[in-house]
């Protein structure tokens, strides 16, 4: 394995400057401005790869709408992302994951706690509600609702929107990075809110063509493959085995070098607690910050600064960064099947500049590295 000293000798930093993209910039986009442009009364399905400006697009429509004086609600598929977007709008815009509005909007139509199928309340009697909303003559309200990773939300959520909740919903969605078995295909989504045909967005404005060769390695989705905008970086992804300890150096010396904003993936909550307290003694308490569902800190976290994020894999969900380093991808690869393939294609896929693909062990076993793109594109020890 190289030294980590090896991955930090470039002579410069980045000067991260994390903005919206301006209508000029967008206007070189022809289909970003076509979703841009879309009267603000329309409903509007939106499809397209990682790095193609979902996000960016979600966020520019719901601030026009607060502009316009017609404030929109803008659901999110995780808290992390529903903080990226407050960070954003600079809390202009109400965003909340869909659990958190649905328990709320469906208490205030119907007096009771939305109803569930399992204990832990998060997989909805959906039927149940859909009759009980019904009796009471609960119908869609003027407000125009923007939902972002849609593919991840239960289908019967659409119809939810469309029959009880919103006069105007526009969806955006990318149903190759699924993190679930049970996944909403674009037909679902489509069929159940009663969308038209999507705008299909084909071009991919964050990763260097690096970069997306390898997330593309793991692509296994019938979408062709997007049209990448930005140069080449000369500088290839790398597979790396790790111990913790070679790890910590590494991101350590990497953002000391760097800088910028590095994102940490991991698979198990427990390998980013013990990553955490490693780079926070060697780097500056403010420089390294963590999220988990039993912290319930992301209000905390301010995802747009320089500093190194570690986020599990559902979290990392809708984020970007300089760089990411993905931890544990044995976890993923070793156990191969359609839902991992998914994973590894949106993980790779959240890196601007710079990727590594962290094993831990040893060495890199030959089945791992079977399952891995050839060192044309992924450098490997």
């Amino acid at each position: 394995m190289p030294s980590s000293a090896d991955y930090g000798s470039a002579p410069f930093r980045w000067e991260t400057d994390v903005r919206l993209p301006t209508y000029e910039e967008i206007a070189g986009d022809e289909k970003q401005l076509e979703v841009y442009e879309t009267g603000l009364d329309e409903s509007l399905f939106v499809v397209g790869p990682p790095g193609s400006g979902k996000t960016v697009l979600a966020v520019h429509r719901a601030q026009i709408l607060a502009g316009a004086g017609k404030p929109p609600l803008l659901v999110t598929y995780n808290r992390m992302l529903r903080r990226l977007i407050a960070e954003l709008t600079k809390g202009q815009v109400d965003a909340r994951t869909m659990h958190s509005f649905v328990s709320r909007h469906y208490r205030e139509q119907a007096d009771v706690q939305a109803p569930s199928l399992e204990d832990d309340g998060y997989d909805y009697d959906w039927d149940r509600m859909f009759s009980t909303l019904e009796k009471r003559g609960v119908v869609p309200g003027p407000i125009h609702v923007i939902v972002d990773e849609a593919q991840d939300l239960p289908r019967s959520f659409f119809r939810y929107l469309r029959d009880f909740v919103a006069s105007a919903v526009t969806v955006f969605a990318d149903e190759d990075q699924a993190l679930r078995a049970d996944r909403s295909t674009l037909h679902d989504i489509q069929t159940a809110g009663g969308f038209g045909d999507p705008v299909l967005l084909s071009v991919n404005h964050r990763n260097t063509p690096e970069i997306a060769r390898v997330a593309e390695f793991f692509h296994a989705g019938e979408a062709p493959v997007p049209e990448v905008k930005r140069r080449r970086s000369g500088e290839l992804p790398r597979v790396m085995a790790y111990r913790m300890e070679s790890a910590t150096v590494l991101i350590a010396n990497w953002y000391n070098t760097r800088g910028g904003r590095v994102g940490v993936a991991v698979v198990h909550n427990g390998t980013g607690e013990c990553l955490y307290s490693r780079l926070s003694d060697r780097l500056s308490a403010e420089t390294v910050r963590i999220y988990t569902t039993d912290r319930k800190n992301e209000n905390k976290i301010g995802l747009l600064k320089r500093g190194i994020t570690i986020l599990n894999v559902g979290s990392i969900k809708g984020q970007e960064f300089d760089t990411v380093f993905v931890m544990e991808i044995g976890k993923l690869l070793l156990h191969s099947n359609a839902v991992n393939q998914r994973r590894m294609y949106m993980l790779c896929a959240r890196a601007r500049d710079n990727l590594f693909l962290m094993h831990e062990g040893h060495g890199l076993p030959d089945a791992l590295l079977e399952r891995l793109p050839g060192p044309e594109f992924l450098e490997r020890p």
